[in-house]
């Protein structure tokens, strides 16, 4: 088998440029066991292109090599699949290259089974001195590599070169860059540590470790490609987390892999985009056709699902990627690509409204570290995103408050930001309070919570307007609103579930509701009824302060948010961040699960309104999904645009809208939204 000649790619943009004007994008996993005896045998190039290009595809990731290690092409750096007669990625490629479909190609990193089996000593090692394998011995399940190995790198980087020089690809999808936690523990690992003066025994030094070699083998690797193809996209998969800032030297764009039903959940994508957009590199989200998770065949979506999960892409103001995995004998599953194509034409429809677009945000939460000099610190790259709890809870809970933010780090400029939100935990450096102190004698506001800002026992922000007395000593403990916080709200004392701090209001603040003890905390000689002690007393110690343009709140609120669902906690959040900002960006008379985001458009000069329509089903044990969706109507939508717009209508119908001007804002009722509905207010 001699490698397919192809036509070169046409594509002459940069990277960047590439990814953020393809909205419809395919990513076509083809992880295929050396036990399959048939691979490729009904490949048909004009029908797998075609089927593409019926649904609207203009980008799909094709495989060089998968999990299995084996290779689609007649690769002379890796191994071919034993089944594999036709060079399957050279076809693929010539096939779209004539329909104008890009193609970048994948290659897995740290999982490979063929090498796995034939290098054993390849195999990292678990702390326990196990193989590091997704499974028991005995069940079905990968081998992971460890990659403080030149050869191995070696390899990849070879196989990179053929697939770039062969075929001319886009670029590469590197897969499975995540790491072990806290490392590998392999005789290697144990003498490369030591060499670099490193405690084998340490956690933290693994850690260390295992960061360092990451981030030398994907320069090596990006140094790799770019020598070949200097505009090639280049992503490396599992790294991406609010700790990605520092590797951003080897990515062209950001993926934010995200399949709702496959263990990710709904708010992931949406949450986590909100960093990924500061980054300043191109956003793709990536979900997926399948029922459940990757490799789910037979499991496709309802058309409404993958509708509201487009909607919820474009909110944000990122590109579309749908995960699909093709059949081993080559053939793509014509029903999955009609749902497919009924997303895709949607997107293509919202396109013109959608490119170029930036997020218009007023609200800053920072993600602060929680000591000095470690950075936004994030749980181990292997796992699903990384997010601080408290911030991931902030996050939810904007989201259903229409507010308009993003997730940004201590030394983001604050200039574009009304109010600034530090969630629950973490420490501010002598960078982060210069800033703070110059973005509020700006007029700029902050809302703290909990233990944000504080050095020991003492807060680090002079501004708040509050000062500790010390953790409060009862969890839970109950919420004694008084007249402002609990105004329209059952008159009792709410219960909550975490942490709060007692705190004494600084001169000139004003203070809302008070903390209320219970007769004691629970333990397992000390207990009263099924769940926790009942409220004793209101004590001294407020539930909120507010000082000029800044306000406090005692309890962890985001993280029990996130941890606890009580809508209350919400509440909270919205009547201080209200007196902070009184006229923010949208006001909507719609459910808390819709998301509202907004986004501006240069040229022409336009806002961009996105109404995305959440109605989940989980009615059964594992799976959370959207079956159908029913409209929601004449939904009150007001958007701070300060002056008259020259026309406002819907898209991508063009439906001109009624509307009217109140105050600043331009005030329209959306007659229905189903999936997404976009609504434009023209300059």
């Amino acid at each position: 088998m001699q490698p397919r000649k192809v036509v070169r790619s046409p594509i002459r943009c940069s990277a960047a440029e590439l990814v953020a004007s393809r909205f419809r994008q395919i990513h076509l996993d083809f992880h295929t066991s050396e036990l399959i005896p048939d691979v490729g045998s009904r490949f048909d190039a004009d029908e797998f292109a075609g089927r593409l290009a019926e649904a609207r595809v203009n980008w799909v990731t094709l495989f060089a090599k998968c999990h299995h290690g084996l290779s689609y092409y007649p690769t002379k750096a890796g191994t071919v699949h034993p089944s594999l007669t036709i060079d399957l990625l050279g076809e693929q490629v010539e096939a779209c290259r004539r329909r104008g479909i890009v193609t970048p190609a994948y290659i897995s990193i740290r999982v490979d089974e063929h090498n796995a089996k034939v290098h054993p000593e390849w195999v990292g090692r678990l702390k326990d001195g196990k193989a590091w394998k997704w499974a028991g011995p005995l069940d079905a399940g990968w081998y992971n590599h460890c990659l403080y190995n030149p050869d191995y790198i070696e390899e990849l980087g070879a196989q990179a070169v053929e697939v770039l020089k062969w075929y001319d690809v886009e670029g590469i999808f590197w897969d499975m860059c995540y790491n072990p936690d806290p490392g590998c523990y392999c005789p290697r690992c144990f003498d490369g540590m030591k060499k670099a003066g490193l405690d084998f025994t340490s956690d933290d030094d693994h850690r260390t470790f295992e960061y360092q070699l990451t981030r030398d083998y994907t320069k090596k690797l990006a140094r790799i490609i770019r020598g070949v193809r200097r505009n090639a996209t280049i992503f490396f998969n599992g790294r991406m987390r609010p700790g990605i800032r520092g590797e951003l030297d080897v990515f062209t764009h950001v993926e934010i892999e995200a399949l709702p039903t496959g263990g990710w959940g709904y708010a992931f994508f949406p949450v986590h985009a909100r960093y990924g957009r500061v980054l300043g590199k191109p956003v793709q989200g990536m979900t997926a056709r399948f029922h459940k998770s990757w490799a789910d065949f037979g499991g496709v979506k309802t058309p409404d699902q993958l509708l509201y999960e487009a909607g919820s892409i474009l909110a944000a103001g990122a590109v579309m990627n749908v995960g699909d995995q093709c059949h081993p004998r080559g053939v793509l599953d014509k029903g999955a690509y009609q749902v497919i194509g009924t997303a895709f034409r949607h997107v293509e429809a919202c396109e013109p409204w959608c490119a170029g677009a930036r997020p218009e945000t007023e609200i800053g939460v920072m993600m602060l570290p929680e000591t000095f000099g470690d950075g936004p610190k994030a749980a181990p790259s292997g796992t699903k995103g990384g997010m601080l709890p408290w911030v991931d809870g902030a996050g939810r809970m904007l989201l259903e408050l229409k507010q308009q933010y993003d997730l940004i780090y201590p030394d983001t400029p604050l200039a574009r930001y009304r109010v600034v939100i530090l969630p629950d935990r973490g420490v501010l450096d002598a960078g982060a309070k210069k800033s703070l102190q110059a973005f509020l004698a700006r007029g700029g506001a902050v809302l703290a919570s909990y233990r944000a800002a504080m050095e020991g026992e003492a807060f680090g922000l002079p501004a708040l307007p509050v000062r500790s007395a010390g953790a409060f000593p009862f969890k839970p403990c109950y919420l004694a609103l008084g007249p402002e916080l609990g105004r329209g709200l059952p008159e009792s004392h709410f219960v909550f579930y975490e942490e709060c701090l007692q705190t004494k209001a600084a001169a000139g603040a004003q203070t809302f509701g008070r903390l209320c003890s219970t007769y004691f905390n629970r333990t397992y000689d000390h207990f009263c009824s099924h769940n926790q002690t009942p409220d004793d007393r209101v004590t001294e110690f407020p539930i909120a302060a507010l000082k000029g343009r800044v306000a406090y709140l005692a309890p962890a609120v985001f993280q029990a948010y996130r941890d606890h669902s009580y809508s209350l906690y919400k509440e909270l959040v919205a009547r201080m961040l209200a007196k902070l900002l009184p006229e923010p960006l949208v006001k909507a008379q719609a459910p808390s699960a819709m998301e509202i985001s907004l986004l501006r458009q240069a040229k022409p000069g336009r806002l961009v309104a996105h109404l995305v329509n959440f109605q989940p089903q989980r009615r059964h044990v594992n799976v959370e999904w959207i079956e159908e969706l029913y409209p929601v109507r004449d939904i009150q939508l007001g958007i701070r645009t300060e002056q008259r717009p020259k026309a406002v209508y819907l898209a991508p119908q063009r439906k001109n809208l009624p509307y009217r001007m109140k105050g600043a804002y331009c005030e329209v009722t959306v007659p229905e939204v189903k999936a997404h509905q976009m609504v434009v207010m023209e300059d």
